[in-house]
């Protein structure tokens, strides 16, 4: 991967394909390279797209400042980053903590981004994800960051919808194994506590429900049907929020559907920006 120094944090990045630009933009603790395993990345190259992916802060090989992190940080990170590129007018696709990033860029640099997708990350903090908030902020100030098993199971519990979870031992397995090595996906600690400080600040503002009405581009919202963080009508009521937003739902999938139902994910997005 190449970098730009960007406020003076190392961003990594690649670039890939040739056409109309489009940057991914990734979750939580989110390599990379999970963008061309779930085959999201591929398809929009052999659709005619240049696909720009990148590593947050925090997350290797990028930089690590120290925590706490906003998320003006990573809007600010990934719009040096598209400046240094120039790149203007693309289509943003955030998923997750991602999603965060591509909505707040939408707002603050809106010169950037010509159509957004948010997937797994758009609608009202609901009881549940404000609970886990809660727990994860608790631990990251008692520890400094957040123990490798709880992490893990957080997003074993997360990513696979019920069905799995309750009937497919051998899938549970091979997951859990998978998330085992979680930890080393991060730059430092600092950058797991930054993250996660962002998207408690984040989830937590009053306004940014009400912000959404000042997104003018068109936006899609991709919900996946077994969310526990943000199910469908939260996704419904952000897409109902946007002046030019649709709503698309991935059947069976749960928080982690970008990878449990890459098909389906990924042509969903490559539908709509084949279309703008």
């Amino acid at each position: 991967m190449e970098s730009v120094v960007v406020g003076g944090v190392r961003i990594a990045y690649e670039r890939r394909g040739r056409g109309r630009p489009v940057v991914l933009s990734g979750g939580t603790g989110m390599p990379p390279v999970t963008w061309e395993l779930c085959g999201l990345r591929d398809e929009l190259v052999a659709a005619g797209f240049e696909v720009v992916t990148y590593a947050a802060r925090g997350v290797a090989p990028s930089d690590a400042p120290p925590a706490p992190y906003a998320m003006a940080d990573l809007a600010g990170d990934l719009a040096g980053l598209m400046d240094h590129l120039g790149i203007a007018g693309a289509a943003v696709v955030g998923y997750s903590l991602g999603s965060f990033t591509a909505e707040l860029l939408a707002r603050t640099r809106p010169d950037l981004v010509g159509s957004l997708v948010l997937m797994g990350g758009a609608g009202p903090l609901r009881g549940l994800l404000d609970a886990v908030v809660e727990a994860e902020a608790e631990l990251v100030g008692l520890l400094g960051h957040l123990p490798p098993a709880y992490a893990a199971l957080q997003t074993l519990l997360s990513t696979l919808p019920p069905l799995v979870l309750r009937d497919d031992a051998e899938q549970v397995a091979v997951w859990r194994e998978l998330l085992g090595g979680q930890e080393s996906v991060w730059t430092s600690h600092d950058g797991e506590a930054g993250q996660a400080a962002a998207s408690w600040g984040w989830l937590r503002d009053p306004d940014r429900m009400a912000a959404l009405a000042g997104i003018r581009v068109p936006a899609l919202v991709v919900a996946f049907e077994h969310d526990l963080y943000f199910p469908p009508h939260t996704g419904r009521t952000a897409a109902g929020a946007l002046p030019d937003g649709r709503f698309a739902e991935v059947a069976g999938a749960a928080h982690g559907g970008l990878l449990t139902h890459p098909e389906e994910t990924s042509g969903i997005v490559t539908r709509f920006l084949t279309a703008r």
